[in-house]
């Protein structure tokens, strides 16, 4: 607990630390002298070491507050945009070939923009085709799409902080929150995307994931968020003919260029798994993800590592 439930953000944080270093009675190392502190700060900030005029005049500067007035001045600066991109990037693609020019493109715009992690969240996931600064966005699935198991996992490593794979073939042997049916649940929200023949994405009207649990038990999966929130699809009767209608419209769109927009169906399941990680008492762990990944950035090591 805080001493001080008054204290600032940095103060809170700073008392945070201090209790554990207390508890496991650690002396922390001294701070660092300006010479250390403007290239550190150079190097986690702008991706750079500062130049020498730059070194020179903050450790000449008599400033009360020079350290928030540095950090101020390199977080405007387009060093700052460009070294986040880069790190957002590795964290999302990882390397991974795709549309990446346009992707860094639409990093960089939100940087600088500061457009914010939940909605560049949902631009990545549901974003909108024919918006032209919107639609790099969609790189992040369109470059997982063709693997189930691959945009399963990845979303939930990278967004949540949680890596369910364990859980596939049966309950995770170490973490007793994570059983089949979380698994499958995630699988569910992509299992009906689909990529057409022009690039785009598009989801199927219909489609579950089965799968078998270690009792031999044969489950079709819900929709089924990492903490456990569950979806129902609004039941639709349709007729045998307009199943098949919907099924060779899929195929002419995952074969024929000259097809026209993809149909969209009412129910999109990666729309509700957008709805749900963000709703208020689902979203505490898509917060702490980014906090924790935020903080490894910075720090070198996570506040949770891996």
């Amino acid at each position: 607990e805080l001493k001080a439930p008054d204290l600032s953000v940095e103060a809170a944080i700073d008392d945070y630390i201090q209790q554990q270093l207390t508890a496991r009675q650690i002396h922390a190392a001294p701070p660092c002298n300006d010479s250390s502190l403007i290239r550190r700060t150079t190097l986690d900030l702008a991706g750079r070491i500062p130049t020498a005029v730059e070194a020179r005049q903050y450790v000449e500067s008599t400033e009360k507050d020079k350290r928030a007035s540095l950090i101020d001045r390199l977080m405007a600066s387009p060093d700052f945009a460009l070294h986040f991109r880069s790190q957002l990037d590795t964290m999302l693609m990882g390397g991974k070939k795709g549309n990446n020019g346009e992707f860094r493109d639409y990093l960089l715009r939100s940087v600088r923009q500061g457009r914010s992690w939940d909605q560049m969240f949902r631009d990545m996931l549901i974003g909108s085709e024919d918006d032209a600064d919107i639609k790099p966005a969609l790189t992040f699935v369109k470059s997982r799409v063709k693997e189930l198991d691959e945009i399963t996992n990845e979303t939930s490593v990278i967004f949540f902080g949680v890596n369910v794979s364990c859980a596939k073939c049966h309950d995770h042997p170490l973490v007793g929150d994570w059983k089949q049916d979380h698994y499958f649940g995630m699988a569910s929200f992509f299992q009906r995307t689909y990529q057409t023949k022009k690039n785009g994405l598009a989801e199927k009207f219909s489609g579950e994931v089965k799968f078998k649990t270690t009792k031999g038990e044969d489950k079709v999966a819900k929709f089924m968020f990492l903490t456990g929130a569950t979806i129902d699809e609004p039941v639709v009767e349709v007729s045998a003919d307009v199943r098949k209608q919907r099924d060779e419209e899929v195929k002419k769109q995952m074969q024929d260029d000259k097809a026209g927009p993809p149909s969209r169906p009412e129910f999109s399941p990666r729309t509700k798994l957008v709805e749900l990680a963000l709703k208020p008492e689902n979203e505490p762990m898509f917060a702490r993800n980014i906090v924790n990944r935020v903080w490894a950035m910075f720090i070198g090591r996570g506040l949770v590592h891996p």
